[in-house]
């Protein structure tokens, strides 16, 4: 494991994991990718019942979306 005890040396890990996340698929299909995940876990929610933490779960999901805008963004 890696010691990242600099911001800098931090963001450059972060960068490179993008990086690598990034490398089997673009930013907008990982948008797809999401909201067809996201459709699927909702449409199974909603056959089993509440789930008490799904607004939690949709703020993660809109997060993650709004990262893969921004990423695709500074690709363009």
């Amino acid at each position: 494991m890696q010691d990242y005890t600099s911001a800098d040396s931090l963001h450059r890990a972060y960068g490179r994991k993008v990086e690598e996340l990034l490398s089997s698929s673009d930013a907008a299909t990982w948008i797809n990718d999401l909201w067809d995940m996201y459709t699927g876990f909702t449409h199974f929610a909603q056959e089993c019942g509440t789930d008490p933490r799904s607004h939690n779960r949709f703020v993660s999901f809109k997060e993650l979306v709004f990262f893969f805008q921004d990423v695709g963004k500074m690709k363009s």
